[in-house]
């Protein structure tokens, strides 16, 4: 469970650092610690995509 949303994560970090994992836990309403445990279903998934090409504005890769 949360294994892709964990990737995701950690992507976020190596682009933007601790402020981009910050920026990624406020546009999802999940923050590490529960996207560890969150199922990787596609709402998950989608939502985490669609945070993410906002904060590095480019769209991220499929996992």
């Amino acid at each position: 469970m949360g294994e892709k949303l964990m990737e995701y994560y950690s992507l976020v970090e190596e682009e933007e650092g601790f402020s981009g994992k910050i920026e990624l836990a406020k546009e999802t309403n999940l923050p590490g610690t529960k996207a560890s445990t969150a199922p990787d279903s596609q709402e998950n998934l989608q939502m985490f995509r669609e945070a993410i090409e906002d904060i590095l504005g480019e769209e991220p890769p499929q996992l």
